[in-house]
Formats: structure tokens, sequence, C-alpha cells
């Protein structure tokens, strides 16, 4: 297993008029490696937490399958309980099965999947239905 650790990229700021919150970004590291990104979504509004989740998360194709998702969302955590989360919640389409192992990996839990509303980005870009993850933080 690959030491995993996140380098602080940027805060972005809100953007009312495009409906998006505050952000963190950071780079997922793999034994010096930047092998993807993780963001966490400074906001609690009911459309994060029921469609476009309160953090996501991308690995390069060629460091898939290793664990260094899963443990950045562990490693996410911290981050998120200073932030004034208590839990997060995570969405993902009911395909995307990797997504759903890294989640569940993580310690979150499968809530529900939920029908994207028709006037949502996520329906625009083709999403229709989203699985809802609850990650409890400590």
């Amino acid at each position: 297993m690959s030491r995993v650790r996140l380098a602080f990229c940027e805060r972005t700021e809100a953007d009312p008029v495009r409906g998006r919150v505050p952000m963190l970004r950071y780079d997922i590291v793999a034994d010096g490696d930047r092998v993807g990104e993780i963001v966490l979504r400074l906001g609690k509004t009911d459309h994060l937490r029921r469609y476009g989740g309160q953090l996501g998360y991308r690995v390069r194709p060629d460091a898939q399958r290793r664990g260094h998702a899963t443990a950045a969302v562990r490693l996410l955590r911290p981050i998120a309980v200073a932030q004034g989360f208590d839990a997060l919640w995570v969405t993902c389409r009911p395909d995307n099965v990797a997504s759903r192992r890294v989640l569940e990996k993580a310690g979150a839990v499968f809530v529900e999947a939920v029908t994207v509303p028709g006037d949502s980005d996520l329906f625009a870009r083709g999403d229709r239905v989203m699985c809802r993850y609850r990650l409890a933080l400590p």
C-alpha cells in the first residue's frame, strides 16, 4: 500500500449566480506523485446534500484501484470536522461501482437513490439518478 497524503491547492469562493458554494481543493499525493484530487464543498444546502454532494474526488486512470481515493476520503475527515461538519453527504451515479466501493470502504453508508430534478446542472449533463451516502464524522 502506498503512502497517501493531501496537499492543499486552493480555496474557491462562492459564486451565488452559478449556485456554487466555497470549496477546498486538495491534490491526492501517493508516494510523492500527484494521482488525483479531492474537494470539500463548504455548503450545507439541500441541493448539495441530496444531489451534488459535499465531497468529490477523482483519481487518474493509471492510479486507480490502489486505495488512493479511499485513503483521501479518510484523510479529509478531520478537515471537514474543522470546517464544522458532523457528517458529509456524498453522491455518485448508480453505475459508478468504483466510487460506491470507495465510499463504503471509507465508512459511508448508503441512504437512498434520488431522482435528479430537471432544472439541475446534473440533469443537464445527463444524470437522472444519484445515490446518496452519509459519511459520519468523529
